[in-house]
């Protein structure tokens, strides 16, 4: 069997249940999101002998099994495979060594002892269980857990146990669901207008869902990178997994730049653009459907410089039963204006609404892969308001995960500089602090990404005095200002290359499939330094930078 054949190091199972998010295809969406592809999901209901052969870890979504499938897994664990545990049911708990206190908390938080990791923790969306391991049992606590204040509640987030030949990690709580609800709002909001503004927008969703000391971190992708790291520590001790860096070309972070056309005016585009040919940026232009200024032969133009073009759907009320006639719409007029489909991304202007995963569902029938409306917007959430930089697929509640992938977008002119209620209201050196300040921290240490809008009216009138600094500052830093066309494909492509497990101090591999891999990097767990290779230490953990061929 050659290594493209054999089954993925990686099993994730979770039981068939109504539990929120509860599939084990999402807890995959949050591994790929972290550059891990090699693996396979299932049910627990189907667990077999077989199915275990050849895993070096197997995950455990949020689950109860039935004893004979606790059998299955302890004996893969005794044998010397890893297994992690996300919040087990009791008779679960009890089979691992741990005494469950029948009760738990919900929108707990936890802190994670780790350089990257915000000392005030990371909030969770959810249910967190309570255990304590029994004396008997060999158990090092890796995080503990904190009520929603931020006091801690005396018994652990993250347990390490060692077991046979084996490790078990057990998680309190359940990150698939915690992740999806951080970045998606709370769904008993869907359809609800709490913001007060105009039209419903995504912002509504996030009503009293964020503390404001979470605002500067994407805590979401921090999730996602605790997830990564339970992993490394569950992983058997004879090999290591590599897995790929999150940016094109070795880069410490990303910027993704957008601009809504919003009947800018030619000389206005004009300005934009020759800012970011000056500092070497491309961006996403979002055209609306009526009276635009962007003709067929300057898009072409455009288009050959680098720069990208889709459309900006405008939905007032009512919004959902319109939504997909005026979509569908505003497509073919771009198709018959420009010779063209628009690309992959899409935004709505006045980041129009409606319900909770509706209009992605519209989007992705009309081929769409990118989703941009979610602006972190006052008065319920800033900066991070999604509690992420990375784009990730959308998920329902039932645990399907939809075909097209949210990208918040953090900054824009409106939001940030401007006078509206929805704004921050900063003067341009504060904004521009407040940008290239969450850049630097992305570059060195939280490695998550930034997504702004500038449009091109606001851009020629106001608003060049913050993007101009904040394009310089990524020019002078090597910060790649991409735009969303640019970057989903190098993320599509990201999904499609797996790296299987390799020996401890081996640093070459053989990606699965091979193509498209020359701006990728892989990331291998290396106790220090390695002679003639770049080290990275990301979440406390080194790692050796190598370039894929």
């Amino acid at each position: 069997m050659s290594s493209s054949d054999a089954p993925a190091s990686i099993l994730l199972l979770s039981e068939t249940s109504d539990r929120w998010f509860g599939s084990p295809e999402i807890l995959a969406e949050l591994l790929r999101l972290e550059g891990i592809n090699d693996l396979e999901t299932g049910r627990l209901e189907q667990i077999s002998p077989r199915l275990l052969e050849g895993r070096s870890l197997v995950v455990v979504g949020p689950a109860d099994p039935a004893p004979e499938a606790v059998d299955l897994l302890l004996a893969h664990v005794s044998s010397g495979g890893g297994l992690l545990c996300l919040s087990p049911g009791e008779a679960f708990a009890s089979r691992l060594g741990l005494k469950p206190h029948l009760t738990g908390l919900m929108n707990a938080r936890v802190r994670i002892p780790l350089d990257g990791f915000p000392e005030s923790g990371l909030p969770i969306r959810g249910w967190a269980q309570r255990y304590t391991p029994e004396a008997s049992v060999e158990a090092t606590e890796v995080a503990s857990l904190l009520d929603r204040e931020g006091q801690p509640v005396g018994t652990p987030a993250v347990l390490h146990l060692q077991r046979g030949n084996g490790k078990v990690i057990v998680l309190a709580y359940d990150p698939g669901s915690c992740v999806c609800l951080l970045r998606q709002g709370n769904p008993a909001l869907a359809g609800c207008r709490s913001s007060g503004f105009a039209r419903m927008r995504p912002s509504d969703l996030f009503d009293g869902w964020q503390d404001p000391v979470d605002a500067p971190h994407a805590v979401a992708d921090l999730h996602c990178r605790l997830f990564r790291e339970l992993v490394h520590r569950a992983w058997p001790d004879q090999t290591v997994l590599p897995w790929l860096w999150y940016f094109p070309q070795d880069a410490d972070t990303a910027l993704v730049l957008t601009s809504d056309d919003d009947w800018s005016k030619p000389e206005q585009f004009e300005r934009l653009i020759e800012a970011c040919e000056t500092y070497e940026a491309r961006l996403t232009f979002y055209l609306v459907q009526k009276r635009s200024v962007m003709d067929r032969p300057w898009l072409e133009d455009l288009l050959g410089r680098g720069f990208d073009f889709s459309v900006h759907p405008d939905l007032p009320p009512p919004i959902h039963p319109l939504w997909e006639r005026r979509l569908a719409d505003h497509i073919r007029q771009f198709e018959e204006t420009y010779g063209r489909p628009p690309s992959s991304s899409v935004r709505n202007h006045a980041i129009t609404w409606s319900g909770y995963l509706c209009g992605p569902r519209i989007e992705a029938r009309h081929g769409f892969t990118f989703d941009a409306n979610y602006f972190s917007l006052l008065p319920q959430a800033r900066y991070y308001m999604a509690g992420s930089g990375f784009p990730a697929r959308f998920a329902d509640p039932s645990g399907e995960v939809l075909p097209i992938f949210q990208l918040p977008t953090q900054f824009s002119d409106e939001t940030t500089l401007g006078t509206s209620p929805w704004s921050l209201g900063l003067p341009p050196d504060e904004g521009v602090a407040l940008v290239t300040g969450l850049m630097r921290g992305n570059a060195e240490g939280q490695h998550s990404m930034l997504c702004v809008n500038a449009h091109p009216v606001s851009f020629a009138t106001y608003s060049a005095p913050l993007w101009e600094p904040v394009l310089g500052f990524a020019k002078g830093e090597g910060i790649p200002v991409l735009s969303v066309d640019r970057f989903s494909r190098f993320w599509h492509a990201r999904r499609e290359v797996r790296l299987r497990p390799i020996p401890k101090g081996q640093m070459e591999m053989a990606p699965f499939p091979a193509s498209g891999t020359s701006e990728m990097s892989a990331m291998i767990p290396v106790s220090g330094q390695v002679a003639g290779r770049r080290t990275r230490t990301v979440g406390g953990r080194t790692y050796a930078v190598v370039p894929l061929r």
